[in-house]
């Protein structure tokens, strides 16, 4: 049984909190699902981790998994990579999002979870269920913008596709 993030019930937050938070995570999954990758590491601070790990490897708390990304720059060179340097089929991705939970506010960052599922569209209109699991983050809002500190993909299958090309 996975790890789960426990809730607070007590914490309360503001419709402006609340809007950044979801802005900021239906923004990362366009940025992906509309081909928009360039966009997609502006939603990290400079110095974000971006992790791709098993349920499993995330209950024993393993901190590499498939994808390991320490900063900004690492995440704009995997982009930079996807477009230039990798060769896979084309696909794309469409990321279908549940309700956020945060569950913490602690030293200026909001930790949150939010379930998800990819569904993968190849080129010849073959459709998949390419991952399912969930993001755990820790969000850090400034000026009324949400940016990730962290994003964990914490995927409920061990297994992985060969074509984790794109981020997730």
């Amino acid at each position: 049984m996975s790890n789960v993030i426990s809730s607070n019930a007590d914490l309360q937050l503001d419709q402006n909190t609340k809007d950044a938070i979801s802005r900021l995570l239906v923004c990362a999954a366009h940025s992906i699902d509309n081909n928009l990758l360039e966009n997609w590491p502006q939603c990290f601070m400079d110095n974000a981790t971006y992790k791709v790990l098993t349920r499993a490897d995330f209950d024993l708390g393993r901190k590499v998994g498939v994808w390991f990304c320490d900063s900004k720059a690492m995440l704009v060179d995997r982009v930079n990579s996807i477009r230039s340097v990798n060769v896979f089929e084309p696909h794309v991705y469409r990321h279908i999002l549940g309700t956020s939970e945060v569950t913490q506010y602690k030293d200026k960052k909001y930790s949150a979870q939010t379930n998800y599922v990819v569904i993968r569209t190849m080129y010849d209109g073959d459709m998949a269920t390419f991952s399912a699991g969930r993001y755990v983050d820790e969000i850090i809002i400034e000026n009324g913008t949400a940016l990730f500190q962290s994003r964990t993909v914490v995927t409920d299958s061990v297994r992985y596709d060969t074509m984790v090309a794109l981020p997730l």
